[in-house]
């Protein structure tokens, strides 16, 4: 029986957990190859480029995809909160409280990294990024973070936090994959903030609670 999506998302999730990138870099292509369509397989085989420290394999997949005219579908963060709908994208400025969620995003990334958070810039590609060395290197990683640390899912919880009663659950709905660093994230903000997180994602339902997450770190 020839393996299909869920089973070799599976395979890629424990490759991504015990760092077999080698395994997971072929899982992927195999990926790639069956459905050539689905950008976010192409984003994942990108991904374990740079975490395999193959970063101009990484920038060249990215390159390919902008000359073939296939873009990446943009992660939306969705919730439902006091009667209206409120969607979320990456670096969002558009929301009517935009300045409160940035504050209170700043607010959680400090309370994050006391508590041991380090972003995890990886898999971050910077679309003309390249290594001049010094200030360069670290113009080019802080710019990773800054991209990483404005991901839909931390805005939509920084609104959750700002809009919520303390110990309110959040739900949010994710039409892609959430990334490694935000499912980090999101556990430590779990415990720092006694909240229960649930985000459903393209795969399947994560309940970040007490530092922990339901899928025990396989996705």
């Amino acid at each position: 029986m020839r393996p299909n999506e869920v089973v070799l998302g599976s395979l890629l999730g424990a490759c991504k957990v015990h760092r077999m990138h080698e395994l997971g870099e072929r899982l992927v292509r195999d990926l790639v190859l069956m459905y050539p369509y689905n950008t976010e397989h192409h984003v994942l085989l990108s991904n374990m480029y740079a975490l395999s420290g193959k970063i101009d394999k990484a920038d060249s997949l990215r390159r390919d995809l902008r000359d073939k005219g296939i873009r990446k579908v943009p992660g939306i963060s969705t919730m439902y909160i006091n009667g209206k709908i409120h969607q979320f994208s990456a670096g969002e400025k558009s929301h009517p409280r935009i300045n409160e969620i940035y504050l209170m995003l700043d607010v959680m990334i400090r309370e994050l990294k006391l508590a041991g958070y380090v972003p995890d810039t990886t898999s971050q590609i910077i679309s003309g990024g390249g290594s001049g060395g010094g200030d360069d290197d670290t113009n080019e990683q802080e710019e990773k973070e800054r991209a990483l640390l404005s991901h839909s899912e931390k805005l939509a919880v920084c609104f959750g936090l700002i809009s919520t009663k303390a110990g309110t659950p959040l739900y949010i709905f994710k039409n892609l994959r959430i990334c490694q660093d935000c499912h980090s994230a999101l556990k430590i903000a779990s415990k720092i903030y006694s909240r229960e997180i649930v985000i459903r994602d393209r795969n399947r339902f994560h309940s970040f609670k007490n530092g922990l997450c339901s899928c025990s770190d396989y996705w």
